[in-house]
């Protein structure tokens, strides 16, 4: 049996609990290759356009620089993701061990298209 460890569950449930992460983790678990970060914005966008009744197209560029400065690099640094800011593109590195908790968060999040890495 493995030893608790809880503060990597604690860091889990930070990465988690932001939901542009959320929403950025269910998108790429989807994608095989790498994304733009510009693609990923206007996804989440319209995502949280969707569920806030606002304008997407305005918030894109907002979401875009709030996900470069503060969010994917969060996700790097945890080694979730590949992030290369120069050429602001993102790629899925090592989720296995939040997978669970991503999945359970996309079904409160009322987001059903998640791959699972079955």
């Amino acid at each position: 049996m493995a030893e608790p460890n809880p503060s990597r569950l604690t860091e889990t449930f930070d990465l988690l609990s932001h939901p542009y992460r959320r929403y950025a983790l269910y998108y790429l678990t989807r994608e095989s290759e790498t994304v733009s970060l510009d693609a990923l914005a206007s996804a989440i966008a319209t995502w949280d356009g969707d569920h806030t009744g606002t304008d997407p197209s305005t918030d894109s560029e907002t979401v875009e620089a709030a996900l470069h400065h503060a969010h994917v690099p969060k996700l790097a640094d945890a080694g979730i993701v590949l992030f290369d800011a120069n050429a602001g593109v993102i790629q899925l590195d090592e989720a296995d061990r939040i997978e669970g908790f991503l999945e359970d968060a996309a079904r409160t999040d009322g987001y059903v298209q998640i791959a699972t890495s079955d």
